[in-house]
């Protein structure tokens, strides 16, 4: 119902004043990907398992090799392979995903979550190149670079609700040139504007993917849209 009671006040004072919109949840026509081998690579499994619908839900589950000191680390990394066929640049994604649980015999790390991977570039005999993001239990999202073996470079950090162990989330990421927005379960909780190197985007074509390090994770759906 409006509350056309308060025009009459709003007018005499003079001018209204505007709060600043926040971003709404876009509206892109995404094209629902199925969990299936026939479109997923797995690139590595980190000693563990990948396992497409293992129980009937039609999940995807990537369970890498449990850590069991600090020194070691074991992760996944799955591709999508219509990206890989025809690489895209910009894109909006929507994906729904569980971090069952972080898998470290010791005390977990932070981000060893469910992480998502865009513009995966790793041309024959040199090194990986891709943007990332990650939502962790204890210290908000973040956004950042990942190269060579092991090097990344963080862009953005914020204090968002942190992401809760075992419980559904849906993430909804785009990604225009420079800009890089991240929505979850319909809250903005990452808005990046790129500059120059090394705080930009790689902006480049590549694969998309998701990534698991030292966790457990379930993927319940996942669409897309190459902008």
């Amino acid at each position: 119902m409006k509350t056309l009671w308060l025009i009459p006040i709003l007018m005499l004072s003079g001018c209204i004043h505007k709060r600043p919109k926040t971003p709404g949840l876009p509206n892109y026509k995404l094209s629902s990907v199925p969990l299936t081998p026939a479109h997923w690579k797995v690139e590595y499994d980190g000693g563990g398992e990948v396992a497409f619908n293992p129980d009937g839900s039609g999940d995807l589950v990537f369970e890498p090799q449990r850590a069991r000191t600090s020194a070691q680390t074991f992760a996944a990394l799955l591709l999508l392979k219509d990206t890989m066929v025809k690489p895209v640049k910009n894109y909006a994604v929507r994906f729904e995903a569980t971090t069952v649980r972080q898998l470290r015999s010791s005390t977990p790390n932070d981000w060893e979550v469910l992480w998502f991977i865009g513009n995966y570039q790793k041309p024959h005999g040199q090194d990986k190149t891709a943007n990332y993001f990650i939502a962790k239990p204890n210290s908000g999202v973040e956004l950042g670079r990942i190269f060579e073996e092991v090097s990344q470079h963080f862009l953005k950090t914020t204090d968002s609700k942190d992401l809760q162990m075992n419980v559904r989330s849906v993430f909804y990421i785009v990604k225009d040139h420079q800009s890089f927005r991240v929505f979850r379960d319909g809250e903005l909780v990452m808005d990046y504007e790129g500059q120059e190197m090394p705080e930009a985007l790689y902006d480049h074509s590549g694969a998309l993917g998701l990534y698991s390090e030292d966790a457990l994770v379930r993927v319940h759906s996942f669409s897309y849209q190459a902008l």
